[in-house]
């Protein structure tokens, strides 16, 4: 049997060992008694708390970077509410992260349909990651949306929806260097723009489909690290995204495609693009089967990737999940899978 076959039997059944293993740890379905009264008690709608605890497994089998080991991937601490369906609220801190802030913005509803919002949060762009870190699919964001994604920024919004709720709508501005600094490194802003579309599909209360349009625009005089791959190119950058999903009975069909377009101040051209397209399937009420498709191109500015990854996911209770994942590169072949394990409670 050659080496890809061996690691690639081998990667199975050691995510099944840890699968089970994590099952087994989560396995004893509480009541959901004492859950429903801690939301008595910290879910008022003028002032709630939630929490997100993460524990997270990773082995490599070639290992490129890092180490195999565990980590804590969140430990979150929120406080939101709103007033008289008015004025809202909302601070989040990750006690992980050098910087421990995530959210800190307030909004007020002018209208029922209609709203503005300042402060610290997330840009509208990109479905994926609107979605909580606690409802994502898999253990991490697909590759491109950590790349290109303008994620949080200090700034202001206005967002609203029409037909029920069937239509959103949101732009805004904002400073454009992340949410580790707290003032603008430029004098320029980052503009963002998102549009939604959600329909039902069929009876069942969690069926629908969701079909959005983003756009983002930013001339940038700086560069920073660690706020993805456009933040170290300083010049001209305009991001195009669409995203669409699909929950109908047990199945579940999702799809992102993000292409940017950068002129560089030092007279380049660069275009960085990436997608992915999921499938997922509840073989049971609380175990869900998914399989991504996950690909991008970081045309010659930042690492280019190629992957496909499956999933379990695992639901024990109301408020926890464990997440199974296995990464298969394709250009580098078995020997470099990647299996990553979630245990997870989020309140």
């Amino acid at each position: 049997m050659n080496t890809d076959a061996t690691r690639i039997l081998g990667s199975i059944f050691l995510f099944s060992v840890l699968f089970f293993a994590g099952m087994s740890v989560q396995a004893q379905d509480q009541s959901s008694s004492d859950f429903e009264q801690f939301k008595d008690q910290f879910k008022k709608e003028y002032f709630s708390v939630g929490g997100l605890l993460q524990t997270v497994g990773d082995y490599q089998f070639e290992r490129i970077t890092g180490e195999n080991g565990f980590s804590v991937g969140n430990a979150r601490l929120q406080v939101y509410g709103e007033f008289d369906d008015k004025f809202g609220y909302q601070l989040q801190t990750n006690f992980v992260r050098s910087s421990a802030l995530l959210d800190a913005n307030m909004y007020y509803n002018l209208t029922p349909n209609f709203s503005v919002k300042a402060g610290l949060f997330k840009t509208p762009f990109s479905y994926e990651y609107l979605t909580g870190a606690a409802a994502i699919d898999f253990v991490n964001r697909s590759s491109v949306v950590n790349q290109l994604a303008p994620k949080r920024q200090v700034g202001f919004q206005m967002q609203g929806k029409m037909a029920d709720g069937k239509f959103k709508y949101s732009a805004g501005m904002f400073n454009g260097n992340g949410f580790g600094i707290n003032q603008n490194d430029d004098d320029q802003f980052l503009y963002t723009a998102r549009i939604e579309a959600n329909s039902g599909v069929g009876s069942g209360l969690q069926d629908g489909f969701m079909m959005g349009l983003n756009a983002s625009y930013e001339q940038s005089e700086s560069t920073t690290t660690g706020a993805g791959l456009l933040s170290q190119v300083a010049g001209e950058q305009l991001l195009l995204g669409a995203d669409t999903r699909i929950s109908y009975n047990k199945m579940m069909l999702a799809g992102e495609l993000i292409y940017s377009t950068i002129n560089a101040d030092f007279g380049a051209e660069y275009n960085p693009f990436g997608y992915y397209v999921t499938g997922g399937y509840f073989v049971t009420p609380k175990t869900q089967l998914l399989a991504r498709w996950d690909y991008f191109d970081g045309d010659f500015i930042g690492a280019s990737s190629e992957s496909v990854i499956g999933g379990v996911n695992f639901f024990p209770s109301d408020f926890s999940e464990v997440q199974l994942n296995y990464i298969y590169p394709v250009e580098e072949g078995a020997d470099f899978s990647r299996i990553l394990l979630n245990l997870q409670i989020a309140i």
